[in-house]
């Protein structure tokens, strides 16, 4: 198989494991429907955080830690760990799976990329424990010791994993005005939707190993920043006097909750209020938050920062009158342009195509729907929920959780790498006809 139809079959060998384990082991309180339990396995699996059960009233703690488990695996990728685990028990990996590693890591080639596989492990592990230590201290007078030490490394893995998962049935509604909490959380989220390429070429940089950062990551990192600060600024304009929302809190906790919303939307799915209690025009924000979602290479979804960066620059470039697109002084290929364009045009289709069809199906209010499709594509969690601690989802159809989980899927392995695998491998046509030119 290519490496993209081995990732994506990865992803559902990896679904179909955990519905199993769900639906044989004391995972649930009650008995729950197939539906049920498959949509909440794949939502573990590709770090959404939609939810049909209650993680923390529903799920046993055996449950729970299976879905912690499928949460880190579905973050880091199947193909990612079991390649790890082969490095270290000393088996040399060959052609084929620096391929498939390569096409899971996002990563742009095949040399030096079992040393990039190490440095990403190590940082995960950092990045995690430091997250759980924190929040164990932060948790440890309010719980059980017992009790703290799963809810912080339950937390920990699922904010870097972008996974949106919380063992408290409203997520973080109780931390809304706690600053150490939020700020914990809101770093495990950034770093987690980084993109590991990023990480390891600060990390070389920093060790004077290359003698400046790559255009991806200058261009990541300034999108990424730049995206939190209009979101943050853009929720707290477009909450302004809105009594129902987060206009009603305090200044502290304005400032808190737009923060952590512009954050979490970066798909995180993580919430210190109410979705669903926010402004119309604080829903569509969050909505092109959502589709922007995070970087390539990252536990989040979305069809990434730099996918949007080089679409704003090249309609900035034709307005201008320029044929190239310049970024930090670097020529981007016309391909990678076009490309860009094609996933924006193909995600955009899906999503319209799959919300018309649900609200079909469902009839209930549009933008509450196109809102939950967004969150499934971007694998971001958020919803408007639908009471007791669910999504909106919940209560919908067979028919409309089965699109939801196939949008989970087609958002977590990549819209473009799907349509790859299902169609075959890309070929380039050495046959060109004479050009024509249409009327715009």
């Amino acid at each position: 198989m290519s490496p993209v139809r081995t990732v994506l079959v990865s992803y559902v060998a990896l679904i179909s494991v955990g519905t199993l384990l769900f639906l044989f082991l004391p995972t649930t309180y009650e008995s729950k429907p197939f539906i049920d339990i498959l949509f909440t396995v794949t939502s573990a699996v590709t770090v959404t955080g939609l939810t049909v059960m209650d993680t923390a009233k529903d799920i046993t703690p055996l449950g729970q830690l299976i879905l912690l488990v499928l949460i880190q695996i579905g973050g880091l990728g199947y193909m990612t760990l079991t390649t790890f685990l082969l490095i270290t028990t000393g088996r040399r990996i060959g052609l084929k799976e620096r391929l498939i590693l390569r096409e899971a890591l996002n990563y742009p080639g095949v040399y030096g990329l079992v040393r990039f596989l190490r440095r990403v492990m190590v940082f995960v592990l950092v990045a995690e424990l430091s997250g759980f230590f924190a929040l164990l201290l932060l948790w440890w007078n309010d719980m059980e010791p017992a009790v703290a030490i799963f809810y912080a490394l339950f937390h920990a893995v699922s904010a870097f994993n972008n996974a949106g998962f919380s063992l408290f049935s409203d997520s973080l509604t109780a931390y809304r005005g706690d600053v150490l909490v939020n700020l914990v959380v809101c770093t495990l989220v950034i770093l987690g939707g980084l993109g590991f390429f990023v990480v390891n070429d600060v990390y070389l940089r920093f060790k004077k190993k290359v003698p400046r950062l790559s255009t991806h990551t200058k261009l990541v990192v300034s999108v990424s920043a730049l995206l939190l600060l209009v979101g943050w600024a853009g929720l707290l304009l477009t909450e302004a006097f809105h009594t129902k929302g987060i206009w009603a809190l305090d200044w502290k906790e304005k400032l808190l909750s737009t923060l952590f919303l512009s954050v979490s939307a970066r798909t995180a799915g993580f919430n210190t209020v109410d979705i669903s209690s926010l402004s119309e025009s604080s829903l569509f924000l969050l909505m092109l938050l959502m589709f922007v979602g995070a970087s390539p290479g990252s536990t989040g979804g979305g069809i990434k920062t730099t996918v949007f960066a080089l679409i704003a620059v090249s309609v900035y470039s034709y307005l201008r009158g320029s044929r190239d697109v310049i970024i930090f002084r670097r020529r981007i290929p016309d391909e990678q342009v076009h490309r860009a364009m094609v996933i924006m045009a193909v995600s955009f289709s899906y999503i319209a195509f799959v919300n018309l069809l649900i609200d079909r199906i469902e009839e209930k209010d549009f933008l509450a729907t196109l809102f939950e499709v967004v969150s499934a594509f971007s694998t971001v969690g958020l919803s408007l929920g639908g009471g007791e601690g669910l999504s909106f989802c919940a209560h919908w159809s067979s028919a409309s959780k089965l699109l939801l989980i196939l949008t989970m899927i087609v958002g977590r392995v990549g819209i473009l790498s799907f349509l790859l695998a299902l169609v075959g491998r890309e070929r380039e046509r050495r046959l060109r006809y004479p050009e024509a030119k249409v009327l715009l």
